[in-house]
């Protein structure tokens, strides 16, 4: 081969291999980031979810928020579940003290007692008395049949606002008593000024 020829092959061969060397380099760059995936491509290698948009930010992860089963829910501090319905047995009347237990009417649940002022009462100097109440209507006697005691009842704990007949009706007096809370005696005046305590008499 003669010389000149020689010098023309040289530089093609040599400007072949540089373009060859430079389209290697570009197909094993090894410095770009990986090509995101399209909706519905699986990858050939696992990949990692992204946490966050921002790098090195706290994911929160929502809970959802825990109901009551229906038919049976629950009751807040001091109520009970009674007929489907959270209720104070403390003083409702229709479950007082427990679920179920009903007072008779015009009768307030305190404390988890029925109130009524049926009964035999003693007051502070011994003198005894028996009232009986039939809806809101209490009447009654002393030991003796020569006091009448005759009112009607309202509140809770109830008020009994009443008439003191004494001596076979020689003298009849308005009278006002405050049962206590526990339903275990009542206060009263007499004329508005007499204050004394009659105590329920246990069986």
């Amino acid at each position: 081969m003669s010389s000149i020829m020689k010098n023309k092959i040289l530089p093609v061969i040599f400007v072949g291999l540089l373009f060859a060397l430079i389209f290697v380099s570009a197909c094993t760059d090894t410095s770009q980031p990986p090509v995101s995936l399209t909706p519905g491509q699986s990858p050939d290698v696992p990949v990692n979810p992204r946490t966050s948009e921002t790098p090195g930010a706290s994911v929160t992860t929502k809970i959802p928020a825990i109901t009551d089963t229906p038919g049976n829910p629950s009751c807040p501090s001091g109520q009970t579940l009674c007929d489907g319905s959270c209720v104070d047995t403390q003083s409702n009347s229709q479950h007082c003290g427990a679920c179920g237990n009903v007072c008779n009417t015009s009768e307030p649940c305190s404390e988890g007692k029925c109130l009524s002022w049926t009964g035999s009462w003693v007051d502070q100097f011994g003198w005894e008395y028996e009232l009986t109440q039939t809806g809101t209507l209490v009447n009654g006697t002393d030991s003796y049949k020569q006091i009448i005691i005759s009112g009607s009842t309202s509140g809770n704990p109830p008020r009994l606002t009443c008439t003191w007949v004494q001596g076979r009706g020689k003298s009849s007096d308005p009278c006002t008593f405050d049962m206590a809370p526990d339903g275990n005696s009542f206060t009263g005046s007499l004329l508005g000024c007499n204050v004394f305590t009659t105590y329920r008499q246990q069986d």
